[in-house]
């Protein structure tokens, strides 16, 4: 509301304001807190009964190669490298259950893990770039890396031979945030730089993200071998995070789906 009043040769304005007072928060009953515990408990028990259906009877389930063979006609004419496979499987789990998470070894990649290797000796160096390292390195990489001049978004892990440890401090607010810190803990401090490479070149980490897990399993130009060997890699891998996970209920997995960039999704067995 705006008041206005005359006084002397000047004018004067008062402002009022009414106070908005907000509903009091009605506290639920004891009797309403157990219905919605009730109907929370009933639609998770309909998720469960749902998730333990088998694939085949789903109206849009086809067998992985059938699969592939219309995933496939569906990409006709594009780039390849636009004809990517995803597969997505609904993880049905208690709110308030850790994340199922892991990592997958590929009987063919789509792409290798870019892998940054810090070793002083120089023979090293250039055995982990033989094994498959994108960029190894000393201290002139070290250095690189303090003044900018190294993209750290181009890697995916990075690895330190024992002598380098104390020569990344000076770089650990570079590499930290990219999670290329290496670190004993984390078993990217290793003596044998090859064997690391080797054994971890294709493995591809995967997360569960609200209620699924996606990954790009590999091109449609993939053979149907290699790619039925990508959907067996990741089966086994989130199996086994779904057997180690620590919960209160068991964890279940649920509908399974292959798709393309821009074909359909259709139901596989997993």
């Amino acid at each position: 509301m705006l008041k206005s009043t005359a006084r002397g040769s000047g004018l004067f304005r008062f402002f009022a304001t009414s106070r908005v007072l907000a509903a009091p928060k009605v506290k639920k009953t004891p009797e309403q807190l157990r219905a919605l515990q009730k109907r929370a408990e009933k639609r998770e028990a309909v998720a469960a009964r749902n998730a333990r259906r088998p694939a085949v009877e789903n109206p849009l389930y086809m067998p992985v190669p059938t699969a592939l063979r219309y995933l496939r006609a569906a990409e006709v004419g594009r780039p390849t490298n636009e004809a990517v496979i995803t597969l997505q499987v609904r993880v049905v789990s208690r709110k308030g259950d850790a994340p199922l998470q892991g990592s997958i070894k590929f009987a063919r990649p789509l792409t290798d893990t870019q892998i940054l290797v810090f070793a002083s000796d120089e023979a090293m160096q250039q055995t982990a770039l033989a094994a498959g390292a994108r960029m190894a390195g000393g201290k002139e990489l070290v250095d690189k890396i303090a003044a900018g001049e190294i993209d750290l978004s181009a890697f995916d892990r990075a690895i330190a031979t024992p002598d380098m440890v104390a020569a990344l401090r000076p770089v650990a607010r570079n590499l930290g945030p990219k999670g290329l810190m290496p670190a004993p803990k984390r078993g990217t401090v290793v003596e044998d730089v090859t064997k690391y490479i080797e054994d971890n070149i294709s493995l591809q980490p995967f997360r569960q993200r609200n209620d699924h897990i996606a990954l790009k399993i590999g091109r449609c130009d993939f053979s149907d071998e290699d790619l039925l060997k990508n959907v067996i890699a990741v089966s086994e891998a989130v199996k086994a995070a779904v057997a180690a996970a620590q919960s209160k209920s068991p964890t279940i997995l649920g509908q399974t789906v292959l798709s393309t960039t821009h074909g359909p999704g259709i139901v596989i067995d997993f």
